[in-house]
């Protein structure tokens, strides 16, 4: 198959050089009318493209842009509530009627059909949330049951395999027992709680391990609670204040109330709590309220993050202590401590190739060598953001020559708000990091201990750079806190294996396997864009960045003072939701 992109011959943009790019503009595909306001939209594994409204849940054909299906029972849904099964064709959706959401059905449906595969009676209770279990052909929903059906009250997990028929039933905890958060589909009025203010609890073989009340393990064949050991969150009032789990063959590492806990895998014993992060940053007024954000193992050290982005489901903000700490494995004392960041903290990303853990703050990307028996920067290097001014040129501006974004105010620039752009996630990509903020990019090459370019696009206006920078951080949030949450981190083996596995009764899934691969093969040849929101034309639009040489060569005008659009990489293609009702496509 040919490929989709037109590639365009660019100049690599370097640190303080830059030559015009020549620009590839996106070609208008098809457009559809949705009968109610985009309120989340999301692109399958299969690549078709579901959009929820309030009244219903839509799929669409990507190339055609043919309404595939839509199902009308399905209002006020959420991508919390509406969950694909990894490498099947099936959706799991649940409605929910009655004051205050109380009667619930749960439903699984072929999302290429959007015909029921199966369907539950009405459960007098709360739908909390789902997940998937693709590898053991199973879905696990979190009910909050009012014990209507003669059972006791409280919140139970139940199990369903692929053909509907319930597996089994286990009583979690007591009603309220788990602090619940406000969901994404809440009405303003009457506010509806559920779990997606937690991270996806880990799969690993036969056991599922849930982040709820710090640790619990159940038998994924019987749902038998094989061990629970609890301890608090590091704030209750926002989401993701859980630190994902971590698994090795023999422990479970978890993160919570200003600690780190390592919890025997077998029987569920604590072996070890760490000393307040609170502590360590020496804040005071902090202490009991530091949030362990990320944990990784790497080099058989445990790597922790604490503060960072959070959200309590309206807003976003900032949360100190910010630092990273890494653990003895042993006893979790304290090997190496960051507690100088400044201005913000991204998430942590293992680089197996140097050996090092790299993360940046306002000011500096920062490296630690993780081989080392007592772990030691490996690098602290000044981020040197190039602004970007218009199609040609990069001004000989850092923010590293004037001191980080401090060193902006100290130098009268402050009233230039677009240059005060703090990173708010670094990810690796083609052998280097690139640090993200939300309207500049770097890419770092952890080994020449250098960065290869930079760029920096302006906000399209003040008011929307406000709306970004919030957007951004919620975003960097469920980044930084949830970074391989879902595979469990380094050395586990279910999700990865269980999801490539699936079982060959799959026709219709099987059937989607040359678009499926066409797919698969498009992500390896387009060597990853990213996309950032600035003024094209004289309007507001996108600009396509690619992540491995630094050149800007797409541009797509969207016209819209707040444009909601999502990118499907791997086919080179843009949605844009005009006006919140009507999807446009895109293809570059």
């Amino acid at each position: 198959m040919n490929s989709l992109f037109r590639r365009s011959a660019a100049a690599l943009l370097v640190l303080a050089l830059s030559a015009a790019p020549a620009w590839a503009a996106a070609k208008q595909l098809w457009t559809a009318k949705l009968p109610g306001d985009a309120k989340w939209h999301a692109l399958t594994g299969l690549g078709t493209l579901l959009v929820g409204t309030p009244d219903a849940i839509l799929a669409f054909d990507p190339d055609s842009g043919q309404q595939l299906w839509t199902r009308g029972e399905f209002r006020k849904s959420s991508p919390h509530n509406a969950r694909e099964i990894p490498g099947t064709p099936y959706l799991v959706c649940n409605t929910s009627e009655g004051l205050g959401g109380t009667k619930v059905t749960l439903f699984q449906i072929d999302y290429l059909t959007g015909k029921t595969v199966w369907q539950t009676p009405e459960i007098m209770g709360q739908h909390l949330g789902t997940i998937p279990v693709a590898e053991k052909n199973l879905v696990v929903f979190v009910l909050n049951s009012f014990g209507a059906d003669g059972t006791e009250a409280g919140i139970y997990l139940k199990a369903f395999d692929f053909d509907g028929k319930e597996k089994w039933a286990t009583k979690f905890a007591k009603s309220g027992a788990i602090p619940l958060h406000m969901a994404d589909n809440s009405g303003r009025f009457i506010p509806t709680m559920d779990l997606s203010g937690y991270h996806d609890p880990v799969i690993d073989g036969d056991e599922m391990f849930l982040g709820y009340l710090g640790v619990h393990c159940v038998d994924l064949a019987t749902g038998a609670i094989k061990w629970g050991t609890e301890f608090p969150a590091g704030n209750k009032g926002l989401k993701k204040t859980y630190a994902p789990l971590r698994l090795t063959a023999d422990r479970v590492y978890g993160g919570g109330g200003g600690s780190v806990y390592a919890i025997e895998r077998k029987t569920g014993a604590q072996l070890w709590k760490s000393d307040r992060i609170s502590d360590y940053a020496g804040l005071f007024k902090a202490r009991d309220n530091a949030i362990v954000a990320q944990l990784e193992i790497v080099g058989g050290k445990i790597f922790s993050r604490y503060g960072g982005n959070f959200s309590d489901g309206k807003t976003a903000a900032l949360r100190e202590p910010l630092g990273v700490v890494v653990l003895d494995p042993a006893d979790g004392k304290s090997l190496y401590h960051f507690d100088s960041a400044k201005e913000g903290i991204t998430n942590l990303v293992s680089v197996p190739e140097a050996n090092t853990v790299v993360f940046a703050d306002g000011a500096h990307v920062i490296g630690i060598d993780a081989a080392a028996a007592t772990p030691a920067e490996a690098f602290r290097v000044p981020i040197e953001f190039k602004r970007k001014l218009g199609v040609g040129g990069v001004a000989k501006i850092g923010l590293g020559a004037l001191g980080g974004v401090t060193g902006l105010v100290k130098a009268g620039m402050s009233a230039n708000k677009a240059l005060l752009d703090v990173p708010v996630a670094v990810h690796f990509s083609n052998g280097n990091v690139v640090v993200q903020g939300k309207q500049h990019l770097l890419s770092f090459d952890p080994k020449a201990k250098a960065a290869n370019w930079s760029l920096f696009y302006a906000a399209p206006s003040d008011a929307l750079a406000n709306v970004a920078m919030f957007a951004v951080t919620a975003a960097a949030a469920v980044y930084g806190n949830g970074q391989a949450a879902a595979g469990g981190g380094f050395g586990t083996s279910g999700y990865n294996s269980g999801v490539n596995t699936i079982h060959s009764n799959l026709d219709r899934y099987h059937s989607y396997n040359e678009k499926s691969a066409r797919r698969a093969g498009g992500s390896k040849t387009t060597q990853g864009y990213t996309y950032v929101l600035t003024k094209v034309e004289k309007d507001i639009g996108v600009v396509g960045v690619n992540l491995a040489t630094g050149a800007t060569d797409r541009e797509l005008v969207l016209k819209e003072k707040e444009p909601n659009y999502t990118v499907d990489e791997p086919m080179n293609r843009v949605f844009h939701f005009k006006g919140k009702d009507t999807v446009i496509a895109y293809q570059f």
